[in-house]
């Protein structure tokens, strides 16, 4: 682990040095800017396969996921937990400022960094790239921030995030690959004491050629990877939110993903193969907005579904 100590110093010492003034001075233009995780997009989809899950051990949730097999249900708790995690960001980036730092969160339109991979259908949003820490002052590095509960934190500073955070490792992985970084700063918030972990990552072509490789079997598979357990009791089965399709055989969601005549394109794009559709949609390219509809005349399950 290379932890990045003098930075987590430096911030501490600012901060006491004129009791958190410019940080809150900090914290108050950037939170505008931050929002709400919540209040842009009411859409339970994501059109595209996350790098942020990629790293995850099962390829066959990852496949239920990318072809919207299910609507995910989060209770109020999960909901402010996310936002929390969201709302985590702005105060980290003030903290870098506050030492000096130049953070970039935004394109000169507004949007977040992203990266795009196999045709378009894998991708993700970077939360900073940031130059100046104490460590490193003169190399760019990206920057990922993440809130932890207590006991998930403790393993990340016993461990580090190789051992104990390996989805958030790959993570960084593909978003220095994509922006030719070197180096990755993580920043680990523990949301009960509010401490603070700092852990400098780097590069590995070896693991980031790995997941982009992934990205694209699960993208192209026409039939789910294999379970990575047979026993629905397995840890990892009992708590994903696709058990009841993989091991019960409960039909999956109606939408194009789920159905045999839809097929992906390049630039993110699908289409539908049944002649007939023609008339609803002429050119047969289906909109993010035509994939969601859970009417069309036309669906038919994917084989897979049906066994």
């Amino acid at each position: 682990m290379f932890l990045a100590t003098q930075t987590l110093t430096l911030i501490d010492s600012k901060l006491e040095e004129d009791q958190g003034a410019k940080y809150r001075g900090l914290l108050g233009e950037l939170m505008p800017e931050a929002g709400d995780a919540y209040s842009t997009k009411n859409d339970p989809f994501r059109d595209h396969l996350g790098a942020s899950m990629i790293g995850r051990e099962c390829a066959r949730e990852l496949w239920y996921n990318f072809h919207w097999c299910k609507k995910p249900v989060f209770s109020g708790r999960i909901l402010r937990l996310f936002n929390t995690g969201h709302l985590a960001e702005p105060k980290i980036v003030a903290l870098l400022k506050m030492i000096g730092c130049e953070v970039w969160q935004f394109t000169p339109d507004g949007k977040q960094y992203r990266v795009k991979g196999h045709k378009g259908h894998f991708g993700g949003s970077l939360d900073a790239v940031v130059r100046g820490i104490p460590e490193m002052p003169e190399v760019p590095l990206l920057a990922e921030f993440k809130t932890h509960g207590t006991s998930s934190y403790n393993k990340l500073v016993k461990e580090g995030v190789l051992k104990a955070k390996w989805v958030h490792l790959v993570q960084m992985q593909i978003y220095m690959g994509k922006y030719n970084l070197t180096h990755a700063l993580y920043v680990a918030v523990e949301k009960n004491t509010d401490a603070l972990y700092a852990e400098i990552v780097q590069f590995d072509p070896g693991i980031y050629q790995r997941y982009l490789d992934r990205s694209i079997m699960i993208i192209e598979a026409i039939e789910p990877p294999p379970k990575i357990n047979e026993n629905i009791a397995w840890f990892e089965c009992r708590c994903c939110d696709y058990k009841g399709i993989c091991h019960r055989k409960e039909l999956p969601e109606i939408n194009c993903r789920t159905c045999v005549f839809s097929r992906i394109l390049e630039n993110g794009k699908w289409d539908c193969l049944n002649s007939e559709a023609s008339i609803e949609f002429p050119d047969r390219v289906l909109t993010p907005d035509q994939q969601r509809i859970e009417t069309c005349p036309f669906h038919q399950l994917k084989p897979t579904f049906a066994r």
